[in-house]
């Protein structure tokens, strides 16, 4: 084959890529169409047995065109997450308006994790993002309370490093709701502008940046670790300081700065998510039909099985328990609460119910916000085969 035949075929290659990303975004605009269709009515907006229907369907066709069954299904998967995501976009409790403008308040600046995340979360929920950057996670709380901000975006967990508990303090001592949850995939690298490892004397990341790639950074003999403040102060030190110096952060953050990435492995878990929560002042709630979660906190009372029995309220109602994180109770030596999140939508009865039962077992108890959940098991067909 000559070079000319081969550039032909991956012009056509290209050319089909753009109608099936044209088709995606087609069949994600129907999508929220159908969801708007089924909030006005009352319905709910995820219909698993239609998404079954749907990949059996694609199986079977693509199987007859020769193609692969599973990998057909992690397409349509794909394909029906895309229209999930766009659903919880128009659905989601909100600030402001949907075409306004949305002011964020997030940590660090340009080429954080923060300000990734944030852009990915608040696309299709406003017509733009206008960035309110703060320092440390108080002022990014305050920001909001204060009118500066209508969100306050903020990381609470990661699959690595665990609960942020500065986040679940601030939470305690707030009125703000939680108004969203984005899930974003960390994938830590090496960045400055020198090019290989054994160029370099200091690194500088985040303390949860650091901490997320300990073992690799254990293993750079002679290398100095220091704090920044966010990723884009340690973006700045290695900008500013020579091929000497190198910052831990992405590769999205590395191409925004004009930095080398070095290495892009520096994680110490290949599958590092860390989750955010964007807090803002009486939103309005999500769509009645909408997937949500629930996020409550409480104290139970002191008797035995008072939290078993508390928690088994929302087992006899069949709602699923996402999380649950214990905190000390300022002021009250060896006392703990709780935070609790729940995949349902307050708006659902069986919500209230649970809630009420739980309220039997608890000294007090204090909804944080309801919210679309931004993960949702995907539906599968393969294993009705057999």
């Amino acid at each position: 084959m000559t070079k000319k035949q081969l550039d032909t075929l991956r012009h056509e290659i290209d050319e089909t890529d753009r109608d099936i990303l044209r088709l995606c975004a087609r069949r994600a605009s129907l999508g929220i169409q159908i969801a708007r269709a089924k909030a006005a009515a009352g319905n709910a907006v995820r219909d698993p047995a239609r998404e079954r229907e749907v990949l059996r369907a694609a199986v079977e066709t693509g199987e007859a065109l020769g193609l692969d069954g599973a990998a057909v299904e992690r397409l349509y998967q794909t394909l029906i997450e895309l229209s999930l995501s766009g659903q919880r976009a128009e659905l989601d409790a909100r600030a402001v308006e949907k075409d306004s403008e949305a002011r964020v308040a997030y940590l660090g600046g340009p080429g954080t994790y923060s300000h990734f995340a944030a852009l990915a979360h608040f696309a299709g929920r406003h017509a733009a993002m206008a960035p309110v950057v703060r320092r440390d996670f108080a002022s990014i709380v305050r920001a909001a309370e204060d009118g500066e901000a209508d969100y306050a975006f903020l990381p609470i967990e990661n699959t690595t490093t665990g609960s942020i508990n500065e986040v679940y303090d601030l939470l305690l001592d707030t009125q703000l709701q939680i108004a969203g949850e984005h899930h974003y995939r960390v994938r830590h690298c090496v960045v400055g502008r020198g090019k290989s490892l054994g160029s370099i004397s200091t690194i500088y990341g985040h303390p949860q940046a650091l901490a997320q790639c300990r073992r690799f950074l254990s293993g750079l003999e002679g290398v100095t670790q220091r704090f920044a403040s966010s990723s884009t102060r340690a973006l700045e030190h290695a900008m500013e300081e020579g091929a000497q110096t190198a910052a831990i952060a992405g590769a999205d953050a590395a191409r925004l700065f004009g930095l080398n990435v070095i290495d892009d492995q520096a994680s110490d878990a290949g599958e590092n998510y860390t989750r955010f929560v964007a807090l803002a002042k009486d939103p309005t709630p999500p769509a009645a039909g909408l997937p949500c979660k629930t996020t409550i906190v409480f104290k139970t009372a002191h008797k035995p099985g008072a939290l078993v029995d508390g928690l088994a309220a929302f087992r006899d109602e069949g709602i699923n328990l996402a999380r649950l994180e214990s905190r000390p109770v300022p002021g009250s030596p060896w006392e703990e609460m709780f935070f609790l999140d729940f995949e349902a939508n307050m708006a659902d009865a069986a919500c209230r119910r649970a809630i009420e039962g739980l309220e039997k077992q608890a000294s007090n108890l204090r909804v944080l916000g309801c919210y679309g959940a931004d993960r949702l098991a995907p539906s599968s067909v393969l294993h009705e085969r057999g």
